[in-house]
């Protein structure tokens, strides 16, 4: 490695004191240990713009950015920086060059991807030369697309209802009920006791109330007789 001039020591410092604060280190951990998003689209879903995953991703991809410029300019050696600043250009490339197509963006990060191809040939150099395995870098590996397993249905349950005919069935959906499952439901009455006087209990309207439309069934009111008073007493008793 060749020695560090004077004059890149306080931008090599400042660079190191960017790196080191603890939304940059959060930022860098997420894409070097858990970023595995080789689709734009996909990527855009489940990390919209504003989302702690989104930023992590733009707050890394400016800072190398920013760090090729700084080596294009010719502020830092090359090879200092690229001991000190491994570059991930490999695994954020695929969402990079989305938001170039969306945004219609073509020199976006621009110094951040000329920036890996110069740290690609270092990583070439000082692998030969110190006789290391393995082709590429670790952090510019692309990492490997792993298949996301199915949910396999509980033993005795058959597949999921499907929804209404021609509609997809959705999550949480309720089908029809299981062979020998009582029937959930209201009960209906039967179609010739609709209308019927039987279907419901005959009432007397109310003092001042009209009465409703329709049949409706009073009942008689009770007889009532007077007995012929007994002699000896005064007034007669009701029957």
């Amino acid at each position: 490695m060749k020695k560090i001039k004077p004059g890149e020591t306080d931008v090599l410092l400042r660079l190191m004191q960017m790196a080191d604060a603890p939304h940059s280190l959060e930022a860098m951990q997420y894409i070097v240990f858990q970023f595995d998003f080789q689709d734009y689209e996909q990527f855009i879903i489940e990390a919209p713009p504003g989302s702690i995953r989104f930023n992590n991703l733009i707050r890394v991809a400016q800072f190398f950015d920013g760090l090729g410029v700084l080596v294009e300019g010719g502020v830092i050696e090359p090879d200092v920086a690229f001991e000190l600043f491994p570059v991930p250009w490999g695994k954020v490339e695929p969402i990079i060059q989305g938001m170039r197509r969306e945004l219609e963006w073509a020199d976006m990060f621009d110094h951040f991807e000329a920036l890996a191809k110069l740290y690609r040939r270092w990583w070439e150099e000082k692998r030969k030369r110190l006789k290391l395995a393995g082709e590429a870098p670790p952090p510019a590996a692309k990492p490997k697309v792993v298949a996301m397993p199915r949910p396999v249905p509980a033993a005795g349950r058959g597949p999921q209802p499907a929804g209404r005919p021609g509609v997809p069935g959705r999550p949480g959906m309720v089908g029809p009920p299981r062979p020998g499952a009582p029937a959930v439901g209201f009960a209906r009455r039967p179609a010739g006791m609709v209308g019927s006087p039987v279907a419901r209990p005959a009432t007397r309207p109310l003092q001042g109330q009209k009465p409703a439309k329709g049949k409706v069934t009073v009942r008689p009111a009770a007889r009532r007789t007077l007995r012929p008073a007994a002699k000896g007493k005064g007034k007669a008793r009701r029957r």
